[in-house]
């Protein structure tokens, strides 16, 4: 299972971590790991001040913390990452759990 924790405070972002992998399928085929890695990594990329954020990522591993206040535009795509986790977690409740 693939497991999402996502921590605010006051509304702000404050870490996000990605682990584990879905076993819908068998490694190479599973569109569940597929789907939830595009996402986390397209975040990652859409990202305009990644300095303001300590990022680790290795296989079935992602980390996302703020070091410092974020820009309003890094805040806005932190949050369509979790709406879009939330939403393959809504079709693959079995594979992707979210803890916010």
């Amino acid at each position: 299972m693939i497991k999402v924790t996502y921590v605010t405070n006051n509304g702000k972002f404050v870490s996000l971590l990605v682990e584990g992998h879905a076993q819908f399928a068998k490694k190479g085929e599973d569109l569940v790991c597929a789907g939830v890695s595009a996402i986390a990594i397209g975040g990652l990329n859409a990202l305009t001040a990644p300095d303001d954020f300590e990022i680790e990522v290795n296989e079935a591993h992602v980390s996302v913390k703020a070091t410092k206040a974020i820009t309003n535009h890094d805040e806005i795509v932190l949050q369509s990452v979790l709406i879009q986790l939330e939403t393959v977690a809504d079709s693959y409740p079995k594979f992707v759990k979210i803890n916010k």
